[in-house]
């Protein structure tokens, strides 16, 4: 047997049992099947965590230049501007008053993309984003606003509506899209190392006492030239002014009362409370007054602020400068 070799006829001898059991044991799939499944799923397992990887470098590739520039248009910024120092130390104060994520405020992303559109086109000497913004779309955008600035006076409300004790207040707010470029953000450290002293590039809802902005328009607070604290401060106060002269323009068009002729420190907006020029179909001139770009940027919002003492009328009043 030790010199035996293998032929044909003992391999076919050989016992076929290991092989029968095998079949029995080993289920037969039908061209394998389950093994292109099962990698056509890791390949997709793979190449879904691939993807994933890639759009979160991408997002933080974004986000450091975002940084670097002092990009955020993200986010939402209201802030009130007031003149109440601008007389003795030639600043114009800017007081955040909220901060919100811009898809919390704009949820429709058709309309998120048009307000940032808008935004890019604007600029420092035209900053206002509701002037790149269709006539029809403007109301919307500056409803969606509204909606969310109201909110944080909503404990007001319910005090004004139980208690006289209570001044009603106006304000306006507009949609503002560039950056401030002027120096003087670093006054306290004038030391401090800086490259560059620029204001973040963002959204902002800026909010102003109605009784400030009339006060503009009639120049009982005007600022002269090299009285403003900083150049920063020098354009707040361009942006107000700015702001005034499409108050008024706008007052001017709702009251119909020429701009000549109109004493914008009393003059109401009648029952016009939310400040609009709307159009009518049966004056031709009213439409071709909605093309003006000046038109409908800003809307009204009544803020009842609670006192120390009662007072006699309950309800809204209208903003009066001079009895």
């Amino acid at each position: 047997m030790a010199g035996a070799t293998l032929t044909k006829e003992s391999v076919s001898r050989r016992p076929e049992w290991p092989l029968s059991l095998l079949r029995n044991v080993v289920p037969k799939w039908p061209d394998r099947e389950w093994l292109r499944v099962a990698i056509t799923a890791l390949l997709s397992l793979i190449l879904q965590r691939l993807w994933q990887r890639l759009l979160q470098k991408r997002q933080q590739i974004a986000d450091v230049r975002n940084w670097v520039d002092s990009v955020d248009l993200e986010n939402v910024q209201a802030c009130l501007l007031t003149t109440v120092n601008l007389k003795t130390c030639g600043r114009i104060e800017k007081r955040t008053v909220m901060a919100s994520r811009l898809s919390k405020i704009f949820t429709n992303s058709y309309i998120r993309d048009m307000v940032l559109q808008a935004a890019a086109k604007t600029t420092e000497e035209d900053p206002f984003v509701c002037r790149y913004l269709r006539m029809e779309d403007r109301w919307n955008v500056l409803v969606s606003a509204l909606n969310h600035l109201s909110s944080l006076f909503g404990p007001y409300h319910l005090f004004s509506n139980q208690i006289a004790s209570y001044e009603s207040c106006w304000y306006v707010f507009t949609l503002v899209g560039s950056r401030t470029r002027g120096a003087g953000r670093f006054f306290v450290t004038p030391r401090h190392p800086l490259s560059k002293d620029v204001g973040a590039m963002r959204v902002r809802l800026v909010l102003i006492s109605e009784r400030e902005i009339r006060q503009i328009c009639s120049g009982d607070i005007s600022a002269e030239d090299g009285e403003a604290f900083s150049e920063r401060h020098s354009a707040r106060w361009n942006l107000m002014r700015r702001f005034a002269e499409m108050f008024e323009k706008q007052l001017s068009r709702v009251t119909k009362t020429p701009e000549g002729c109109l004493d914008v420190r009393s003059i109401s907006w009648g029952n016009n409370l939310c400040g609009t020029v709307k159009a009518s179909l049966k004056t031709a001139p009213m439409q071709s007054e909605l093309k003006d770009p000046d038109i409908n940027n800003f809307l009204r919002i009544h803020v009842p602020v609670p006192l120390m003492r009662e007072t006699k009328v309950m309800g809204m009043e209208d903003v009066v400068l001079y009895e």
